[in-house]
């Protein structure tokens, strides 16, 4: 991918269209849009000034390849997330390197019994959960949801509500919420 497209793709990820990307680093439309279709370069100058607008860096937008830490989280690399709730685990799941973020991907284990009493935090967001282990329990106001093994949610909690496990065994699933910056 050239660096035109690059720019074009981090600009769009950005929520950004031509004209607000090129009045916050000082250049012509016209320019930014012949710069995205590789009919003209950029100045190092310039390029630095992209880069910042895009909240990113001149690595990212002239590398061929993303470092693997920005693409990939090892097993031994989570984030342990103190949740102040019994029987329960959370592991951010942080990808490095300067970016804007979309979405905020977590694993979590519930004990038998164990909830997450009153994620109210989350409240507003959209939500994906897919069960990797044993059952869980979403409470949505007032109603409640089980998901077992290979099930999958996608929800917004309206109100403050909870994950439990209602099964016997320790439960275990992946919870991806959007968008991460806000609450």
């Amino acid at each position: 991918m050239g660096l035109g497209a690059r720019i074009k793709r981090i600009r769009i990820n950005n929520g950004m269209t031509v004209r607000q990307l090129a009045e916050k680093v000082g250049l012509s439309a016209s320019f930014l849009y012949q710069l995205e279709q590789d009919k003209t370069s950029p100045s190092f100058s310039t390029l630095k000034g992209i880069a910042a607008a895009l909240n990113t860096n001149i690595t990212l937008l002239v590398e061929d390849s993303l470092p693997e830490e920005w693409l990939i989280v090892r097993n031994n690399n989570y984030k342990r997330v103190v949740t102040g709730n019994p029987g329960m685990k959370l592991n951010l799941l942080t990808f490095l390197g300067h970016r804007e973020k979309r979405m905020q991907p977590m694993v979590f284990e519930l004990d038998p019994g164990a909830s997450s009493a009153d994620i109210g935090d989350y409240q507003g967001k959209e939500h994906f959960l897919y069960i990797l282990e044993g059952e869980v329990g979403v409470t949505l106001g007032d109603v409640k949801y089980v998901l077992n093994e290979g099930d999958a949610a996608y929800f917004i909690f309206e109100s403050p509500g909870e994950l439990c496990n209602t099964g016997q065994e320790k439960a275990v699933g992946l919870w991806v919420y959007s968008p991460p910056g806000m609450q």
